[in-house]
This record gives structure tokens, sequence and C-alpha cells, in this order.
């Protein structure tokens, strides 16, 4: 699949994150990954933006609402300017072994 013209305006500084987990069974228990890959078309997706976590749903059945990290920030030692494209990568690995990848195109911006 091409990479997406359409790309959302995210602050050199950092911004928020928002996600629905597993809408299917088996994501009662799932470890969460949110990656950052650099330029237009990144080439992997290598820099951890924050440190991996678990999420513990009450029950086995489809998760029952959103998780939203109010500020992830760039990774350390990465710096961007206003302008520069880049590609956030969130990933979901439930208990069964399945991964759920979602990405967002981003365009570096002084603020939003």
């Amino acid at each position: 699949m091409p990479t997406s013209t359409n790309r959302t305006k995210w602050p050199v500084s950092g911004g928020a994150v928002s996600f629905q987990p597993g809408w299917f069974q088996g994501h009662a228990t799932a470890f969460i990954y949110i990656n950052l890959g650099l330029g237009t078309v990144p080439d992997n997706m290598s820099h951890p933006m924050i440190s991996p976590f678990q999420i513990n749903g009450p029950s086995n059945e489809p998760y029952p609402g959103t998780v939203c990290l109010p500020q992830v920030p760039l990774p350390a030692n990465i710096s961007v300017s206003p302008g520069d494209h880049a590609t956030i990568q969130l990933v979901e690995t439930a208990k069964h072994g399945a991964a759920l990848y979602n990405v967002c195109y981003m365009l570096y911006v002084p603020w939003v």
C-alpha cells in the first residue's frame, strides 16, 4: 500500500495519541508499542517514542473504551524541524500472538 499524501499536523514538541484497542476477542491483555519512522517514506519504524506498556481489559471481549496518551514526545536524540515528514506506528500485540498495526503520516509544525 503506498504512503498517503494526507498528513496530520504534529507539533515538533510532541502531541497526544489516542486509540481504540482491539475490537475482537483475545485482546484483554495486550502490549502497546509506539514507534517513529523519519522521512516521507521511512525505511523502518525503529525509533521508540515511549516505553512499551501493557493494557488489561475487564474481560476477553472487545475492549470497552479508548486509550489516550496526552503527551507523546519525540524519541531521545531525535530532532525535527517544521515541514519535516514522519510516520507514527502504533503496534498492539495480543496474548494470542496476533499483532495490529496502525500508522499516522505526519507533517511537523511549530504548534497545533
